[in-house]
């Protein structure tokens, strides 16, 4: 294949959470592929890279091998640092961007406040994906059996979007990760599908919402839903109540578009960089409760309103 038909990608220093928006556009050669190229990911100086914006990286080396885009010659540069190549064998990285996987050299023990990366693309693979986050969430955060409970039917309806209103074979990907000497803990969930504008423009109701960032708003309003025969419209609100309470933060990117709420304080952007489906991201203080109970008095009273 000519050199002018080889397609760089380099990844450089760290991707925590408040950089997603520099990961969406370095990955912006990945996102855009529609047609076979040699893939050169370089990921040499990668010095970290959060459950989030793991989870969108390998989402979108995955598209690409499923899609048969990265052409004979194609190669991903490992992480020079070893603490960060292991960290990303610990994750799943290579088992799910590649059909080739090397052996590890490591023995791995069961995960405790942190998840590998999941990939779901069934309603069983959805399921068994977020009880596995909520039980990641709840050994590292303060949360019983109500809260529990209501978090496994948030991110039910969380993982569910993807496959009812994400509409793309790939499925979803999910991460999550706690840092007990921060006191915070992080699940991510992404897909690359046809993005929240497109999704709610096939309820007619929403057909005439002018931009992704107003979409997002309005997929954050309780019962707003493009399949009101399939789910009650409420995962995404009751997330975003539940980690407002408790000090957390709640990311929604969608298109063009962003919502982020941090502690309660919300802010709407648009963004430059365009993202092919969406990205969910929470954060919850491990510092504090999750408290479900105030948050249906509050969702009582929105609706009520």
């Amino acid at each position: 294949m000519p050199e002018s038909e080889r397609l760089p990608a380099v990844l450089t220093g760290s991707y925590p959470l408040d950089r997603l928006e520099n990961l969406i556009e370095d990955l912006q050669p990945i996102l855009g592929m529609n047609q076979p190229a040699v893939l050169d990911v370089d990921l040499r100086a990668l010095e970290f890279v959060g459950p989030t914006c793991l989870a969108l990286l390998i989402a979108a080396l995955r598209r690409v091998r499923d899609e048969g885009l990265n052409a004979q010659g194609s190669r991903i540069r490992p992480p020079a640092s070893s603490d960060v190549h292991r960290y990303l064998e610990r994750m799943d990285f290579m088992k799910l961007v590649t059909s080739q996987p090397p052996e590890e050299d490591f023995e791995r023990k069961p995960p405790v406040g942190f998840r590998p990366c999941q990939h779901f693309r069934s309603e069983e693979e959805q399921w068994a994906t977020s009880r596995t986050l909520v039980e990641a969430l709840a050994e590292r955060c303060d949360c019983d059996e109500q809260a529990r409970g209501a978090l496994s039917i948030c991110l039910d309806e969380v993982c569910e979007n993807v496959l009812h209103h994400a509409y793309t074979s790939l499925g979803g990907f999910a991460a999550a990760q706690g840092w007990p000497a921060r006191g915070d803990f992080e699940i991510g969930i992404v897909d690359l599908g046809v993005g929240i504008r497109s999704s709610l423009s096939r309820n007619a109701k929403y057909a005439n919402v002018s931009d992704d960032a107003t979409a997002i708003q309005t997929a954050l309003v309780p019962r707003v839903t493009s399949t009101p025969e399939r789910n009650a419209g409420i995962g995404l609100a009751v997330t975003r109540l539940l980690l407002a309470a408790n000090g957390g933060s709640f990311t929604v990117r969608s298109g063009f578009g962003a919502v982020r709420d941090v502690a309660g304080e919300t802010s709407v952007e648009a963004m430059s960089a365009e993202l092919p489906g969406t990205v969910i991201s929470l954060r919850a203080s491990s510092e504090r409760s999750l408290d479900i109970g105030a948050v249906y008095a509050k969702l009582e009273s929105i609706e009520a309103a």
